[in-house]
This record gives C-alpha cells, structure tokens and sequence, in this order.
C-alpha cells in the first residue's frame, strides 16, 4: 500500500506556470526552486492532484489550487489561532484560478490509525470544537453560509433513499436533528488522509470543505471509514480506536451535549456517511454494485435499525455492532 507519493516535475512550461503563482503570493520567493506533484494510489487508483511541494533554499510549502471558501476559512477561522493547522503563507488569482500556499507538514497520514492517533485526533479536534461551538445555532452570531449548502446537499441526498423505506425513515431522523444540532466550524473531510501526525501531534491539513457545521459530521467521517481489512477505504481501523477517539473529544469538549445525545448524534451522522457512499449507485440502478456499495449498504442499515429503535436503548457498544 504506497498511498501518497510525489513526483518531480520536469515541464518547463508547468515550473514557469508555477513560478508565476509563488512570484505573485510572494515577490522575494528564490528563483530556485524544485517542485513536486502530489499522487495517491492507495486505493489502487494513482489519483494526481494539483497539490504541490515546493522547496525553497531551506523551506518547504505546499501550493494547491484553491477557491474563495478555503481562502475564507483559512483567514477568517485558522490565521493566527495556535489551531492544529498548517500556517497560511499567502494566496493569489492567476487567470481565474486561485492558489495558496502554507505550510508543509511533515509527518505522517493516519491510514495506519492506531491508540496513539486515536488521542491525538480528540485533542486536536477538541481544541478547534471549543474556538467556534455555538450552543444554540439560531441565536449564535452567523459566522458563514456553510450550513446552508450543506442543508441543500443533503437534502438533495435524501432524494436517493426513495425506494428505501427503512433508510429513509431513519435519515429523515438525522435530517430534522441537523437543523438544531450544535455547530462548530468543521474539517468537512476529516478523513485519515486529510490530516499529518508529527511530533507536534496531529494536525489537519485540507480544509476545501470547511465551515460551520453540525459538529458530529467530523467525528463520524473519521471513524466510518477504516476497517481492520483495510476495506473499502484503505484506512485501518478498530473498534478500541474509536471508543478512546470518541470518549477522549468528548471529555475535552467545553461546551456539549449530555453523552447519550453525543453518541446519538455521531451515530446519526454516521448513517450520512454510509448514505453519501451508495447515493450514485442508489440513483443509477444500471451501475455495478462493487463491494463497496455492500459495504456501505449494510452499514446503513444497521445504523437505520439502530436509529429507528430510539437513542433511549443506544450505547456506545450497540453502536459499535456495525464496523465490522
């Protein structure tokens, strides 16, 4: 399992393109630079990314192609609050198309999840939760649009689980609770990729998908996706790994719920998980169900029977039943 990868680049053509964004964040930025392409094939697909290393004299950034939300989050949310994230170095608009630059972080990713992550991703994710929790998302300052398109999109989703009763009886549960669900500005793609262990701990690294959100779609988009088979995401994970990550955010959050509408609440979004991962399928009959529709598909039930039975018979252990 290789996973993520670098390339160096060679196109004299691509250098130039790419000297003229770093000239543009920063005019003083070395002529000499060497630059390689980000690749992953963990999932037995190489995938190239416009994300690039960027090595200058004695410093080392990533570029990435970017857009007005990410640049938002960064300067509004991330810039200079001692959070676990990579320092924005700057951003720029070159013919239409936005860039930025921050830090690289070496380290690294949780594919390999393991007790000593587990603590860390509570500890990091606790200390961002607290900076922006709002206890009451209608009487709380409006920091963002974020939730509205979320709200759009999986209200959109829903539209899947037409020909599913069970499924959709139990999504209409995680859907009314979205609306009144305490937020905080969310990671939107916590997943074990998307975040660097180091000596400084653990730190998240692309936020694309940020905002303010349901504070319960990090957590479970974490501890959905890994299995001890390494399927259908090559991300491991085991059951003991979630309950030290659940249990270790959750003692560290300032502001929360009582712990059984935390766990409700991860369980909830949890079913959104497994939905978003067969809705393509759901709404394309003719497409081939791989295993990871049958992955997903059957988790999603589990969660809907769980769901549909009330949160009053939940725990964590009953929650649990479903990774397998």
């Amino acid at each position: 399992m290789k996973g993520i990868y670098t390339e160096r680049i060679t196109d004299i053509n691509q250098i130039n393109m790419l000297k003229t964004v770093l000239e543009t964040i920063n005019p003083s930025f070395a002529s000499q630079i060497y630059i390689e392409r980000f690749h992953d094939n963990g999932e037995g697909v190489d995938r190239t990314y416009n994300v690039y290393k960027i090595i200058s004299n004695t410093q080392t950034y990533i570029l990435k192609k970017s857009d007005d939300n990410e640049i938002s989050v960064y300067e509004q949310f991330l810039t200079d609050k001692n959070l676990p994230v990579p320092k924005l170095e700057g951003w720029a608009c070159i013919n239409n198309t936005k860039w930025i630059l921050i830090e690289y972080i070496d380290g690294s990713d949780l594919r390999r999840f393991n007790k000593n992550m587990a603590y860390g991703c509570s500890d990091s994710l606790s200390r961002i939760f607290n900076m922006y929790w709002q206890k009451n998302c209608f009487k709380e300052n409006k920091l963002d649009n974020r939730f509205e398109r979320y709200w759009t999109r999986i209200n959109k989703r829903a539209e899947c689980l037409k020909k599913e009763f069970n499924l959709a009886s139990a999504y209409e549960i995680f859907l009314d609770r979205q609306l009144i669900c305490p937020r905080t500005l969310c990671n939107g793609d916590f997943l074990q990729c998307n975040a660097i262990e180091n000596d400084k701990g653990i730190i998240l690294i692309d936020w694309a998908f940020a905002g303010i959100m349901p504070y319960s779609l990090d957590v479970a988009r974490l501890i959905v996706h890994g299995s001890e088979r390494f399927l259908p995401f090559p991300f491991y994970m085991t059951n003991e790994y979630r309950k030290i990550f659940l249990k270790g955010l959750y003692d560290k959050l300032v502001y929360k719920p009582d712990y059984n509408q935390f766990i409700w609440d991860v369980l909830l979004s949890c079913l959104n998980e497994c939905i978003e991962f067969i809705e393509y399928e759901l709404n394309n009959e003719s497409i081939e169900r791989d295993e990871g529709f049958t992955y997903y598909y059957k988790n999603a039930e589990i969660l809907a029977n769980i769901i549909l039975n009330g949160k009053e018979l939940l725990d964590i252990d009953s929650m649990m039943t479903l990774f397998r």
